[in-house]
Formats: C-alpha cells, structure tokens, sequence
C-alpha cells in the first residue's frame, strides 16, 4: 500500500497514477463540494482536461474563495503535479466574473500551467454539467449508450472532462504532498441575522457546538431552523435550534439560519462578506465528533478501533473495503472511542476539550 507521507514536487510527479490514486482512496477524498462522489475514482481513468469548478456553488458562500486565496502557492504546485502524473493537456480555472478582482493573482500565473475562463454570476448549484458547458467549448452528451444496449446519462467524461472543486483539490495536496488524510471540513455559518463566519472544523462535529463557538445563542434561538447548505441545495439539518442535532458531513459546506418554516430559497438574494477573522480552525477545540465510516456513494470502511480504546488525531480508524467504493477513514479529533456502532466511530475528547470549547463560545459571543 502506498504511504501517506511528506513528498517534495518532485517525489510527488514521480508517482505513477495508480499510486497517487490509492493515495487519495487512503486519505479519504470524496467530492467535497456536496456530491460526496469518491474521487479516486474519477482518476483511475484520466481526461484531458482538469476543470477546477472555483465558483461559490451557492449565495453567500466564501469558503472555497478563502481557500484558493490563502493556498495560492500550493495550488501551483499541485497543478503541476497532476499534469504530470495524469498527462492533463489542459487545466482551467471556472471562475465567476463577478470574482475576476479576487482571482488576479491567479491570472498573473496562468502562463501556460493553467487558464481561467469566467463564467456568468449566476449559482449554477455545482452542477458540473453547467460548468463545462459555460467553461469550455465541450457538451457533456444528455445519454451514452451502453455495450449492452441500455443507456445512462452523460457524464463529464463523456465530454474528456474531469471535474473537482476547490476543496476537494485542496485534499489532494495535503494528501499528495504533506501525507494528511481528510479529518476536516471547511464551512461557512451565515444567515440574515448572523455575520458571515467561516471556519475548518473536524468532521462529525455537532453543529450546535460549532454554532455556540460561532457565537449563536442556541439556547433562546428556538424560531431558527439550521440548514444544512445553502439557499438552493441542502437538507434540514436542525428543524428547531435547541432541540436536536446533527453533524458535520464530509459533504456540509455551510449551516444557514433561517426562520424556522420559511423555504430556504427565499433567502437567495442574501448578501455576505468575507469575514476578518478568515478561517477559524476548530481543531482541538470541540467536545467530541461521531465520524462516519461510510457515506452516500461508500461502502462503510472497517473499523480499526474498538470502544475504550484512545485515539490521536489523524489515526486511522477505518479501513476500506474492496467491495465498491470505499475509503479510509481518519480520526478526527484526539480522544476516547465511546461507540462503534451504525456505521459511525464516536470519540469523547473529554473535559479539557469540552472546556476549551466553551471558552472559545464565550469569546466569540463577547466579541
């Protein structure tokens, strides 16, 4: 099995493609951008082109904008890396016209190793499909026929494409380059009574920790529902703030707050900013995570931990499966394991985290 270690450039566009593929099947990179899709898996047949979908999928989003701003130089890197790895004649840059300023540092490089095409300002709800066909000269075929007759719906490939969003080619590199696996997940909170803020918070999470970290009063916030998402794609994550949970998932891009009953996409004309304080790592400093070892497209990983047993960050918890797709799965918090059971390993970080926690919730609701 191929390592999960620190590789220079070099060593990195030394790898053969069945090697940085196992690479990400281990790490656990599944498409972060809300499809969940396993991404090893697009890789194990490569296209000529790269498409990096770097529009905001949804309104008042600014995670992966921060991200693409603040890891410049490693996306550099990395878009040398998989042309040599994957033999990508082109690589290219969707981005919205309206971000054309955000991104000039982009275009200042983009000299032969990628190009940017803008697109228009409208949220084309990660549709990969509408990307191409703004981005590119390519059209993704509405159905393909099959060897066997039957036929099933076209897919970037279909048009030499593969697709990845900013996130997920984020966890490339760390995996490729720094030998991190995927253990967090970067997500904005927002709504119209709350300031954008956005942090990188560890998978299996609660969301009604990270909200009191962020600074919402959960406890007399009973008229606000959380979604999980934006304005046009999500599920509910918490019908009444204070009265259940739910987690963080490997495909959670943001928690909006927004009157409890009220359809989520009245709310698509919300406006944000990017938030001073950029993003806030919450590593460390939640009291415990419940971190699946499957997901909408996995087979669940085996489990590599018992209850009981104690856990570091970064420890790998779950081995995958050869039986469809599946992936490894990483610790995602330091703690004790209190529970493998449903296809979900949970770890108690204990009184020190739990402490921290609340601290930093005070902080942020003083500020």
């Amino acid at each position: 099995m191929v390592e999960l270690k620190r590789r220079s450039l070099e060593e990195v566009k030394a790898l053969s493609k069945d090697e940085a593929v196992e690479i990400m099947r281990q790490a656990g990179i599944v498409g972060a951008g809300g499809g969940g899709f396993p991404t090893y898996f697009k890789y194990k047949n490569p296209q000529p082109m790269l498409l990096v979908n770097s529009t905001e999928s949804e309104p008042g989003y600014w995670a992966d904008k921060l991200i693409h701003r603040i890891y410049i130089e490693d996306f550099l890197k990395l878009y040398e890396a998989m042309k040599a790895i994957f033999g990508f004649e082109q690589i290219r840059m969707g981005v919205h016209e309206k971000d054309r300023e955000w991104y000039s540092d982009y275009a200042e490089h983009a000299d032969g190793l990628f190009d940017i095409a803008y697109v228009p300002d409208k949220y084309s709800l990660g549709e990969e499909k509408t990307l191409i066909k703004h981005a590119t000269d390519k059209k993704v075929p509405r159905r393909v026929e099959m060897p066997d007759g039957s036929k099933r719906p076209g897919l970037p490939l279909d048009a030499g494409i593969i697709v990845n969003n900013t996130e997920t080619l984020h966890n490339i590199y760390n995996a490729l380059f720094l030998g991190k696996p995927v253990t967090t997940k970067f997500l904005q909170v927002f709504g119209p009574e709350f300031e954008l803020k956005v942090f990188e918070v560890p998978l299996g999470a609660s969301a009604t920790e990270v909200l009191k970290i962020a600074g919402v009063d959960v406890e007399n916030s009973s008229h606000l529902s959380v979604i999980d998402g934006g304005p046009y794609l999500n599920e509910m994550g918490i019908e009444e703030l204070g009265k259940g949970d739910c987690f963080v998932r490997r495909t959670t891009n943001g928690f909006l707050l927004i009157p409890k009953g009220v359809p989520s996409k009245e709310f698509a004309d919300i406006k944000t900013k990017p938030p001073e304080n950029g993003v806030v790592s919450l590593v460390g400093k939640v009291s415990g995570v419940n971190v699946p070892l499957g997901g909408r497209f996995l087979k669940p990983a085996t489990p590599l931990v018992s209850e009981g047993e104690h856990v570091s960050y970064e420890q790998k918890i779950g081995e995958p499966v050869d039986e469809g797709f599946s992936i490894g799965v990483w610790a995602s918090a330091e703690g004790e394991v209190t529970a493998v059971e449903d296809e979900v390993v949970s770890i108690s970080c204990g009184s020190a985290a739990r402490e921290a926690a609340e601290a930093e919730a005070k902080a942020e609701a003083a500020r």
